[in-house]
């Protein structure tokens, strides 16, 4: 019985682990995406009122958005490797019962499975001409953000039919996003 309490707590100690890390992440993006808004801005004005060409302030527009699904990308992988690293902890602990472990290495199988899904998806997406897309799977859902002005009806549903192909989530699941302001 005693024994049954342990991996329980084991169990719920490692969802824990896992959802502060989520909250953290999340969190943690909010404030560099503010940050960046005020990159933007500050950049913006800098921008205009230079004498570069039109095709310049083009580029410096681009630079600082890739920068920003950069910085997206960085902060999930981080996250992740925090994630799997806990995991990885419990996994190598000869305390840690079977049932625990075995939990553990599934986490860690998820975890992989889903990062090369989102990057799969991101390839996808940039091979139908989009600049620059951020996938997240979290959960059953799936938030795309794609750099774009806003999105034509067509290009909507290039991007959920690549989302919905390669992940089987439901169109209900798959939310997308503009990064442009």
């Amino acid at each position: 019985m005693v024994y049954m309490g342990k991996k329980l707590v084991a169990i719920i100690s490692l969802v824990l682990l896992i959802a502060i890390a989520f909250v953290l992440n999340y969190g943690y993006t909010n404030k560099k995406e503010e940050a960046a808004k005020n990159e933007y801005s500050q950049n913006s004005q800098v921008i205009q009122t230079s004498t570069s060409s039109a095709k310049e302030t083009s580029t410096e527009k681009d630079k600082l958005f890739t920068g920003i699904f950069t910085t997206y990308r960085e902060e999930r992988e981080i996250n992740r490797s925090r994630s799997i690293d806990a995991l990885k902890e419990i996994v190598e602990n000869k305390n840690t019962s079977e049932a625990t472990r075995d939990e553990a290495q599934r986490q860690i199988i998820k975890l992989t499975e889903i990062t090369n899904q989102e990057m799969i998806i991101e390839n996808l997406i940039k091979a139908k001409g989009f600049q620059d897309a951020v996938v997240m799977i979290d959960n059953g859902i799936v938030n795309v953000i794609v750099q774009a002005d806003k999105l034509s009806e067509e290009e909507v549903a290039q991007i959920v039919e690549i989302v919905s192909r390669q992940t089987g989530v439901s169109l209900d699941n798959i939310k997308i996003m503009t990064r442009l302001e």
